[in-house]
């Protein structure tokens, strides 16, 4: 059999196989949706297909592990959009080579429109990925006062080519975390580290040592929820599988009289969180994002400001309105519809547009997608921010990329794609995916530039013949009028042609 076809009846077979596991619909799962105290004043608004929805298993499978994805589903199902149309773009799917120094050349960019055939003639786009950076190449950015030296740019871009080295990666990342500033020396970065050390414990003892704080019906709730939601978080890890010494408070764990320090030492943290942040307290899932940062950082207090500094970028993904989450998933929405229309409008026919089934990327950055050692890479790489501070949304993208054909032509319902989608958790290549983002962002960057360059030139031609029009004498115009009147139609269909490119699009390129 011709090797091409073998392989497409395989995915067919395995596609069809992966779909004959697809849950079918409960008459008794809404319930635990309906009931959020968060989705009720919403639902009047929910019509039908969310109700179906919100009762498939993988729907379920999301909402129950993360309060903030029962908000998301009944936010989205009050302000459901129809209008939108697709655009003309036909995008195949890539292929890549091995792993380190590995590249991905778009050698063929994708066209929209004939009229942007002219500008098509560019050097094709290339990703790379490298070795991770070491000891040796980090400690050269510093000169021996230990401040440094280079461009911050330089350091940005080791980090996003080839992640960090654990030997360094705790020194690295409380730079790119805000424990430490950019421009200290190392004098100064000890003595901040004894300042953030008292500052920590201060915060600590708020609770830790206030009766009142402890026997408060607010305390008793959050412990409750961090302690049920630490006890399920990464136990499968050596860090937090061992329970080695008695539980502080037996009488609260729902599943053991036994626990760890790093255990105990997650939950002190993210109860002082609690109380650190006050606006935004603790939400269910911060949890997911402290536990690589604790493992990293060692001791509890460099923890803390890790983790602090974290959530500085996180923690809109955390708003009790879900505005931060409804921006980001919109903003995904738009990078689909612009750099994707098949795909966008076979997610439009399914009734999949809110993307719910990225709604755990997004949340915890793909923390459940990739083994413990590629999410923390994976992190380092978009703390880089060296294309852009969105990037996540680029790794979202270009996992959606690269299973695009199996999700225009076999999967047909909204629950069938979120199944799939969910099973590909842990067989993701992640210098695949990185190569493929990259190289995705470009595309983006490039077309963007090809458009506003076009429209710009639309607009200056438009103006040169409206001069030129006020220049000419009654007679000349009289005799003209058709022709110009007629290439200023043809420029004004020109300028409506090409795709549209939304604010939130824009701020991807920051």
């Amino acid at each position: 059999m011709d090797p091409i076809q073998e392989t497409v009846k395989e995915i067919h077979w395995n596609v069809l196989e992966s779909l004959s596991k697809v849950a079918r619909f409960s008459r008794d799962t809404a319930a635990t949706i309906l009931e959020h105290p968060y989705a009720r004043p919403i639902l009047p608004h929910l019509p039908p297909v969310v109700n179906n929805l919100i009762q498939t298993e993988p729907t379920r499978s999301v909402i129950d592990e993360y309060d903030p994805g029962r908000v998301y589903l009944a936010k989205w199902a009050s302000s459901i959009n129809e209008a939108s149309r697709a655009e003309r773009l036909e995008k195949s799917d890539e292929s890549f080579p091995g792993r380190r120094r590995r590249r991905w050349s778009d050698s063929e960019p994708k066209r929209w429109e004939e009229e942007t055939e002219d500008e098509l003639t560019l050097p094709p786009v290339h990703a790379i990925r490298t070795d991770p950076l070491n000891a040796e190449k980090w400690f050269s950015f510093f000169d021996t006062e230990g401040r440094l030296k280079v461009e911050l740019n330089e350091v940005r871009e080791a980090v996003f080519r080839g992640g960090i080295e654990n030997d360094i990666r705790i020194d690295v990342w409380k730079f790119f975390l805000k424990v430490y500033p950019w421009d200290s020396s190392r004098v100064e970065r000890e003595n901040l580290l004894d300042a953030k050390a008292q500052q920590y414990w201060a915060l600590k003892r708020e609770w830790w040592d206030s009766p009142e704080v402890l026997n408060s019906d607010d305390f008793k709730e959050q412990k409750m929820r961090i302690e049920k939601d630490v006890i399920r978080t990464d136990r499968t890890m050596e860090f937090f599988a061992i329970e080695d010494m008695p539980h502080p408070d037996p009488l609260i764990s729902a599943s053991s009289k036994t626990t760890n320090k790093k255990l105990e030492a997650m939950k002190d943290i993210l109860m002082t969180y609690h109380f650190y942040n006050k606006d935004l307290g603790y939400v269910q899932g911060m949890s997911d994002l402290l536990a690589p940062v604790l493992i990293v950082m060692e001791d509890e207090v460099s923890a803390f400001w890790a983790f602090v500094g974290f959530m500085e970028r996180m923690k809109s993904n955390f708003y009790r309105d879900q505005s931060g989450m409804r921006r980001q998933l919109l903003t995904l929405e738009h990078l689909i519809k612009f750099m994707d229309p098949p795909l966008y409008k076979h997610l439009k026919n399914t009734e999949s547009l809110n993307l719910f089934f990225c709604f755990r990327w997004i949340l915890i950055w793909f923390k459940r997608e990739f083994d413990w050692e590629h999410v923390k890479y994976i992190w380092e790489v978009i703390w880089s921010d060296y294309l852009c501070t969105s990037f996540h949304l680029f790794v979202a993208l270009a996992i959606l990329d690269k299973h695009r054909m199996v999700i225009i032509e076999y999967l047909k319902q909204f629950d069938e794609i979120l199944k799939y989608i969910n099973d590909l958790s842990n067989t993701i290549p992640v210098d695949e995916t990185l190569l493929r983002a990259e190289t995705l962002f470009h595309q983006f960057q490039r077309r963007v530039e090809i458009i506003d360059r076009k429209r710009s030139s639309v607009h200056q031609d438009n103006q040169n013949l409206g001069g030129t029009l006020r220049r000419r004498v009654s007679e000349s115009v009289a005799r003209n009028s058709s022709t110009d009147e007629g290439s200023s139609s043809d420029a004004a269909v020109v300028s409506d042609r090409l795709p549209v490119i939304s604010e939130l699009l824009r701020d991807l390129l920051v």
